[in-house]
């Protein structure tokens, strides 16, 4: 009963978290590596710590499934009640800000070194 907890607990915040990362941005960016293999990893790992047998992992996936579902709803509906508040100028504005700040993102990600390598802090 203890490793079920456990493992629903570690799920739901794996999943909330992997929801956050996983769910595509409204604004077009990708919030995840693209293969998802971050997460895959994670979720591997606690599957093997918690040894769990391949029905619970295939139960832990729908959920997780569900739960990303869920949040990409919910992040939407937010973002279009945040945005019913702006006049048409401020939400204008709020686009040029969210592109000025893809860009700087994606300059940060261009300069960094690729995985593995020692990066030069």
């Amino acid at each position: 009963m203890k490793k079920t907890l456990l493992a629903t607990t570690l799920l739901m915040t794996t999943s909330l978290s992997a929801g956050l990362m996983a769910a595509p941005t409204t604004d077009g960016m990708p919030a995840q590596p693209r293969d998802g293999s971050m997460y895959q990893r994670g979720f591997d790992r606690m599957a093997e710590e918690l040894s769990l047998t391949d029905e619970q992992k295939a139960q832990l996936s729908q959920i997780r499934e569900q739960e990303r579902e869920k949040f990409q709803t919910l992040r939407a509906e937010s973002k279009a009640r945040f945005e019913a508040v702006l006049t048409a100028e401020q939400r204008q504005r709020m686009e040029e800000l969210r592109a000025q700040r893809r860009e700087f993102m994606q300059e940060r990600r261009d300069g960094r070194p690729p995985r593995g390598e020692p990066c030069n802090r």
